[in-house]
């Protein structure tokens, strides 16, 4: 009998019907169903463990050090609003994500997102089979859908940075040679064999903030910008931006299932996080302080052209591939985990009749395409941004932790705590609306103006 691949049964071990076993054993595997344990990933669970604290840092960082966009997300919010948003975001998302730290501690034996989610779902719904799939698939959804969104978006970035760096061919070449870079990095399997992409990513974020900070003293202060709080439709995009920029949760417990030492990772959340919140707290203020609302989502597009810009689209470019090698694992291990296809090796095992590394290149050279298919119908990055900001990031950064903490503690919560995890809650409910509203609003505006699949040469003459 195939496998219903609506329907997680990796996540339940095997019972042998014919097989007679004790009362106490079934017990046991029942405890082990409700628990969520993913078979297919225990598996290869050994295999998995390799990375320390400082390359599980290096990895989350270089997926989330997205800090050059926070003058742009400013650009709609105004001086008040933004400061209030960007405290909120940073402390928000630190403690949520030292909630699920606390939540796989508590959970070893659950080694993704989505299996957290089908843990939760079981629980919430007292075992319930139909609980559990719905977990599942909700945060299998919102990580797979994410990521790859975020890769689409990354991809046309990349070509802007590449046509910054040569104005030479047009805008749509550039979007297919960044294609051919990314379908070769996409091979890479797992986040260990990422280490090389991340040091590089995250050493030229390093001298982006050099540069950015140094091109922002020699363009000094423009007197007539103006740097009133925009319209409705700006400030829930700029909401939803911030989310964006936060929003690396859908990777922290498969890192965690990386470490040789997962009771470490809470260390690489605490440098991540101290290197995050001053990023975006000096660019952001100080790119905003300058441009106002005519601060660009890429800050070096407001910079006139000089040697320091060239070079800044140079370690643009360098950082996003990083970003998207991570974003594309993310994704690319989810659908791998649902259909079985080993996350290791190349000959063996076989898979699907084909050798696994065949099996897994064919796979992602398909997802590859497909962003490559989404960047030429849909180039408007900024509000593609705000979605996946809106959709993915609200779920899985600053609401569904706060749900799994409940659930797992819930004997153990003081009633300060859950009023804590209830507020938390909510407030990630209603910035989920009113992100995707503006955000969605942004599309359907810039769509108007835009005949899909006819680029303009150049992407600064995009709606």
């Amino acid at each position: 009998m195939g496998q219903d691949l609506m329907d997680p049964e990796h996540l339940e071990p095997q019972i042998d019907a014919d097989y007679d076993v004790e009362e106490t054993a079934v017990k046991d595997t029942n405890a082990e169903y409700a628990e969520g344990v993913n078979t297919f990933l225990h598996e290869q669970e050994e295999k998995l463990r390799r990375s320390t604290p400082l390359k599980t840092y290096i990895m989350i960082t270089a997926m989330t050090l997205n800090y050059f966009m926070v003058p742009g997300f400013f650009g709609g919010m105004g001086w008040a609003l933004a400061v209030v948003v960007l405290i909120w975001g940073w402390s928000h998302s630190l403690i949520t994500g030292l909630m699920l730290d606390k939540v796989s501690e508590a959970k070893p034996q659950i080694l993704s997102y989505p299996d957290l989610g089908a843990y939760i779902g079981a629980k919430l719904f007292k075992g319930s089979k139909h609980g559990r799939r719905a977990g599942y698939w909700i945060i299998w959804t919102a990580q797979a859908l994410g990521n790859f969104l975020i890769s689409v978006a990354n991809l046309g970035f990349c070509a802007q940075f590449f046509q910054a760096i040569f104005p030479q061919p047009c805008y749509i070449w550039w979007i297919v040679i960044s294609y051919g870079f990314v379908l070769f990095l996409s091979q890479v399997p797992t986040f260990h064999e990422s280490f090389g992409v991340n040091f590089v990513s995250l050493s030229a974020s390093l001298v982006l903030f050099v540069l950015i900070i140094v091109n922002m003293a020699i363009t000094g202060t423009l007197e007539e910008v103006s740097y009133n709080i925009g319209n409705i439709t700006t400030v829930f995009n700029g909401i939803a931006g911030i989310c964006f920029a936060f929003g690396g949760h859908a990777i922290f417990p498969e890192a965690r299932r990386e470490m040789k030492q997962p009771e470490k990772f809470k260390q690489s959340i605490y440098w991540m996080y101290a290197t995050l919140g001053l990023a975006m707290a000096v660019v952001g203020f100080m790119g905003y302080g300058i441009f106002g609302t005519e601060a660009k989502i890429n800050i070096f597009d407001n910079f006139t052209w000089n040697a320091s810009v060239a070079a800044g689209n140079i370690f643009m470019l360098l950082a996003f591939f990083g970003a998207l090698v991570i974003g594309n694992i993310i994704s690319m291990m989810a659908i791998q985990t649902v259909l079985k296809i080993p996350l290791l090796g190349w000959g063996k095992p076989k898979s699907y009749g084909m050798p696994a590394g065949v099996t897994r290149t064919l796979l992602r050279v398909a997802l590859v395409t497909l962003e490559l298919f989404l960047a030429l119908l849909i180039p408007f990055i900024g509000d593609l941004v705000g979605l996946t900001g809106a959709f993915s990031s609200t779920i899985l950064t600053f609401m569904f932790p706060c749900i799994a903490y409940w659930v797992v503690f819930n004997k153990r919560m003081s009633i300060y705590t859950k009023l804590v995890c209830a507020f938390l809650i909510v407030l990630s409910v209603f910035i989920c609306i009113i992100g995707a509203y503006g955000a969605l609003v942004g599309l359907v505006d810039a769509a108007h103006a835009f005949e899909p699949f006819n680029l303009p040469c150049s992407y600064l003459d995009l709606p």
